[in-house]
């Protein structure tokens, strides 16, 4: 975690330079040059302790740093003189000027072992067989200061030279990988049954053996135990493909490979072992020419199996002729960007989970065929099988184990109540392995994104946009200064579901970006266990004795997931002031047991203990009030709170001294969502939360803004991003010019406050938001509530994309405004949008639309022709009750790509139909129609 540690501690300057004013760049700039030594790749594995403490240290000084910095940089903010100020700015200095110091040096350190990793790694790699002075002279040079530095390498030798003596011994012929973790790695997968995915397997196959003459790489990616392999041997092994190929060949790359291992692996597959002597004389260049001339006597066939990098690729790819014979490269990888890059042109194959029958029918065979068990087995079975979420590795390591327990009805009840976790500790220690090699390969930044899921519930559905942010205040993202944070968070989100560790839950229906993941049971036991053992993640929870554990756990740069409902006797438990984060998911329904509970002042002193903490999320709980002594957590980026007031009838007051937290990033404010509007209280808020220049998302219900009129032009929000909830009355002139880079906005009102600011003009102020994207008209339900009318074309943003109502009750020919908005691609159209029974579309349309979403309109008749929507891809109506058909002139919208229906009327889908049959037909092509 060092290189997270630096990496959080360069934001922190960085922010500390804009919240104060004060040049800290040079301080910047040599952690950054230190960052890019520390990211140098060590690639030996072993008990390293040397260099794990000193990981420990750096990271340690960097976060107390970050502690440091933050207290100092207020000290500057509050100054009241110049002299004072400048005194707090020249003690920032000096204490940065320290830390520099001190993280170099233990660098140098760090630095000194590391190159004797890399020493000892190039002496590792030398052929057993190589007889010169030389390199034994060398080795033992090697050895000498590795033990010096280290006082490890012994075991590490010996391991290595275990391996080589298994290498030695294999049978002739037999394929076989020559690095260090390969063997145990797939002892476990080998023993594998193929339980369904016959048609992938047929489909594999016609790949293999069909198709162009020219050399063709085919991918299977998925995660760690998904069963890649096994299909790999499968086909490998299936007589039809044998009999199709001249020549086969198997290897395993795995994560620590050596290229000469490999081509050597290939060679014994190819050839046996009749040349091995010959062989092992030879350097690598002449390996790969002797690969290339055999490979080149006919078709071949080669599967590399497990495959990490794309690097790793680049080193082998030319060993592979392209004689125009059909021959074909089968690979497994769990990296998708791996699979991408080598393929030829052919998507990659993403392994999917099994089903229920087949997750069933491959416990069947490890289990009940092997023994006769009595009825209530088999639905104890069932429950166990359907718990193992189609991940055959899970599967068969629990049927490892009902094998051993036997006939024992209650153990297999309490295996099927705990798979998950009896995967992760009770049972062989392989299972965790395999996965954790995908853990281990991470780079740094990554590492940390990872483990953050373990503060989630399990089957907890995981939002996006909320995931993004949390990442962003807790410093884990990689600075990249060509990218915006929440740019570079979604590419680490991308970079985790490549390599399989994470899985999509929900995708835009707009763009087909994630919106929601989630994490395999047996990948979330293999997080939590990970952020154990470093105190990444303290959990609360009901089943849990909160003393014991927090007599066990250190809560030093800890983040607290609170999973318990009983929240005032076990928060002061686990009080420290380095606990960085506390996020609570559990929603409790006896709402007045919370409320006196959260009143207890015991509960709010407790909080003020966290001295240094970064994110705060109750938006779960229920608070009575704004808890003041938030203010003074002024280290915080991320604050979620679900406020209700019953006392005062004006509103919920936030308080001025809220810009005390001038490193908040997002601020979320809501109210009970069961509460019904007339019952709900206002947010009242200060004018100074324009003086918040950190901020970048800020969402609220509904809301009041004091002494708005008299708002400075020094304050402003030059760092917004997301503004939700915005009261319609506050979208004045003096307002926006404060957000000049907001890209997303929702306003959210009752009715009235729509008609007093279309009378006033107020929405004609939407052009002072020059970077606009996205924009949302919210209003909330009223009966017969007066029509909303749009401002002139002129007024809206010039880069607006995406635009959406909900209770507008706009007429339908107001749209044809929307039509000439030159950029925009996406409209969507709630409950009561727009008033009306008949929508037909004005004679210019809209030109550059992609994406058109109708729902829970009182839309019965919808004319139009496909020249009105010429670029329209997807099309989503939704509750449409009265809606007859969509039009068939449709037919002819040539980027057409997706019909979706959902609670509609049946002719409404008939018609979608119509027009799928109608494309295919008249164009050959074909557009996807879902009907729910």
């Amino acid at each position: 975690m060092a290189i997270v540690a630096i990496n959080s501690l360069m934001i922190t300057i960085q922010q500390s330079m804009q919240v104060t004013g004060c040049n800290l760049q040079s301080f910047y700039e040599k952690l950054e040059s230190l960052i890019a030594i520390k990211e140098k790749p060590c690639s030996i594995t072993g008990d390293l302790e040397a260099l794990a403490s000193l990981e420990v240290k750096i990271a340690e000084v960097a976060y107390r740093a970050e502690y440091e910095i933050d207290s100092k940089s207020i000290k500057v903010i509050r100054a009241k003189t110049d002299t004072l100020r400048g005194k707090a700015f020249w003690k920032l200095c000096c204490f940065l000027e320290q830390v520099v110091e001190h993280i170099d040096s233990i660098m140098k350190e760090w630095m000194a072992i590391w190159d004797g990793c890399s020493n000892i790694k190039e002496y590792l790699i030398v052929s057993e067989s190589s007889k010169s002075f030389l390199a034994k002279t060398k080795m033992r040079q090697g050895l000498a200061f590795w033990k010096r530095a280290v006082g490890h390498i012994d075991s590490m030798i010996n391991n290595w030279m275990m391996k080589q003596r298994m290498y030695t011994k294999s049978k002739d012929g037999e394929a076989q990988n020559l690095t260090l973790a390969s063997t145990s790695r797939h002892s476990l997968e080998h023993e594998n049954m193929m339980v369904g995915h016959e048609n992938e397997f047929e489909m594999m196959q016609d790949q293999l053996t069909r198709g162009a003459s020219d050399l063709e790489v085919v991918s299977i990616v998925g995660m760690g135990g998904i069963g890649k392999t096994t299909l790999a041997n499968k086909i490998f092994c299936d007589p039809f493909v044998m009999s199709c190929f001249d020549i086969r060949a198997k290897v395993t790359i795995s994560q620590e490979y050596c290229v000469r291992n490999v081509l050597l692996c290939l060679l014994y597959s190819v050839r046996g072992k009749t040349d091995a002597q010959t062989y092992v004389e030879k350097n690598d260049g002449q390996l790969a020419d002797q690969l290339q001339k055999l490979l080149k006597r006919g078709r071949y066939l080669v599967v590399i199996d497990d495959i990490w990098t794309k690097g790793a690729w680049d080193d082998i790819k030319l060993c592979f002729p392209d004689c125009n014979c059909r021959s074909r490269i089968l690979m497994t990888t769990r990296n998708m960007e791996v699979a991408e890059y080598a393929s030829s042109g052919r998507p990659p194959y993403q392994m999917r989970h099994m089903n229920f029958d087949e997750s069933w029918s491959l416990l069947y065979e490890k289990v009940f065929a092997k023994d006769c068990f009595p009825p209530e087995f088999d639905e104890v079975g069932k429950q166990i099988a359907l718990k193992c979420k189609g991940l055959p590795l899970t599967i068969v390591v629990i049927a490892g184990l009902l094998s051993k327990i036997g006939k024992a009805l209650d153990e297999w009840k309490s295996v099927a109540a705990n798979v998950s976790s009896v995967v992760s500790t009770d049972l062989d220690v392989q299972c965790m392995r395999v996965l954790a090699l995908s853990y281990h390969h991470l780079p740094h930044h990554l590492r940390a994104c990872f483990l953050y899921f373990a503060l989630f519930p399990e089957d907890k559905l995981i939002f996006v946009n909320k995931l993004v942010k949390l990442w962003a205040a807790e410093g884990f993202l990689k600075v990249d200064e060509t990218k915006s944070m929440e740019q570079v968070a979604k590419q680490s989100l991308k970079d985790l579901v490549d390599r399989s560790l994470v899985f999509i839950q929900r995708v835009s229906s707009f763009d087909g970006k994630i919106k929601a993941c989630g994490m395999h049971d047996v990948i979330r036991e293999l997080c939590l266990r990970e952020a154990r053992k470093i105190n990444f993640v303290y959990v609360i929870m009901d089943n849990q004795n909160p003393t014991k554990q927090a007599r066990h756990f250190s809560t030093k740069r800890a983040r607290i997931s609170i999973q318990s409902k009983i929240v005032r006797k076990r928060l002061p438990m686990v009080c420290n002031n380095d606990s960085c984060s506390i996020l609570r998911f559990v929603d409790d329904p006896s709402s007045s047991r919370m409320m006196q509970e959260l009143k207890s002042s015991r509960m709010m002193e407790a909080l003020k203990r966290f001295k240094v903490l970064r994110v705060l999320d109750l938006a779960s709980l229920t608070l009575n009030a704004f808890p003041s002594c938030i203010v003074e957590l002024f280290h915080l980026r991320y604050l979620a709170l679900r406020v209700y007031s019953s006392t005062n009838d004006r509103g919920i007051d936030i308080p001025p001294s809220i810009a005390r937290l001038q490193y908040l990033q997002t601020l979320i404010l809501k109210s009970p969502t069961s509460l019904a509007w007339r019952f709900s209280r206002p947010f009242i808020l200060p004018s100074e939360i324009f003086k918040m220049s950190q901020l970048r998302h800020l969402s609220l219900d509904w809301n009041y803004l004091k002494q708005h009129e008299s708002l400075e032009r020094s304050w402003l929000l030059r760092n917004l991003q997301c503004l939700s909830g915005w009261n319609p009355l506050y979208c004045t002139s003096s307002v926006f010019r404060l957000l000049p880079n907001v890209k997303k906005l929702q306003i959210y009102g009752i009715q009235e406050y729509y008609i007093r600011s279309s009378k006033d003009k107020i929405f004609h102020n939407l052009c002072y938001l020059d970077q606009l994207k996205e924009l949302k008209f919210k209003t909330k339900r009223m009966v017969n509530a007066t029509p909303m009318f749009l401002p002139p074309l002129g007024t809206f943003p010039k880069n607006l994309k995406k635009l959406a109502f909900t209770g507008t009750r706009l007429h339908w020919e107001d749209l044809e405004i929307l039509g000439k908005l030159p950029k925009l691609e996406a409209l969507k159209l709630g409950y009561d949008a727009c008033i009306g029974t008949d929508w037909e579309v004005g004679e210019e349309g809209f030109p550059h639309l992609k994406f058109l979403r109708l729902k829970r309109l009182y839309l019965h008749k919808w004319r139009a022709s496909s020249d009105h929507f010429p670029r329209l891809e997807r099309l989503v109506i939704n509750r449409c009750w009265s809606m007859y058909s969509i039009p068939q002139d449709f037919v002819d919208i040539t980027t057409l790509q997706l019909i979706h229906i959902s609670d509609s009327a049946k002719s409404v889908g008939n018609s979608a139909k119509k027009i799928q049959q109608e494309i295919e037909d008249n164009y050959g092509s074909s557009v996807e129609v879902c009907i729910s």
